[in-house]
């Protein structure tokens, strides 16, 4: 086993408990007793949070030639964890018998999920600088400054349209992202 197999382990399972989160979440809203109000912004960001466990899990093989130090590997924590906090705010808790609204959450968690997402775009665009894998200025920086100021954005504003618009944003620029930069990882 490689070390970067070996670190590479413990972020899977982190990324792991995020997807498991979601897909637990989703599996609670479908078998509620009572009714489910859906609201674009949440499931926008469902899906923006699903993805981006499987985006940044895969953009981690960028670092498999890293000789890793502990800080390093500390580092690389951060993200998974952010991931998995946010997923869990995302996600309303057991409902039970109960109507589930799903705007009224996504207003509730709208503070820590946006700021989480905020911290979670400054750690990823370190990453790669700090682990010397590509240099602090390039070009999927465009994606990240867009996805900063859209968690700041969302971080303070309570307008319904606002945060559409946010999630509509957030989740076409991870669609770009995807296509100028992960379509093939080599």
């Amino acid at each position: 086993m490689t070390q970067f197999e070996f670190i590479l382990i413990m972020t899977s399972v982190i990324y792991a408990l995020g997807v498991a989160q979601v897909l637990s979440g989703v599996s609670r809203l479908a078998s509620t007793g009572g009714a489910v109000r859906p609201f674009v912004a949440h499931t926008l960001w469902v899906v923006i949070l699903f993805t981006s466990i499987f985006l940044v899990w895969w953009a981690t093989w960028e670092f498999r030639e890293v000789s890793w130090t502990f800080p390093q590997y500390s580092y690389l924590l951060i993200a998974p964890i952010l991931l998995y906090f946010a997923c869990s705010l995302v996600m309303p808790r057991d409902s039970g018998e109960e109507d589930v609204d799903l705007e009224v959450h996504f207003y509730r968690v709208r503070r820590p999920l946006m700021w989480t997402f905020l911290v979670f775009t400054v750690v990823i665009v370190f990453d790669g600088p700090l682990l010397g894998t590509e240099p602090l200025v390039h070009p999927v920086r465009i994606w990240h400054s867009t996805w900063f100021v859209a968690a700041a954005v969302g971080a303070v504003s309570e307008g319904r349209r606002v945060h559409i618009g946010i999630a509509v944003v957030v989740l076409t620029t991870s669609a770009l992202l995807v296509a100028t930069r992960f379509w093939a990882l080599s």
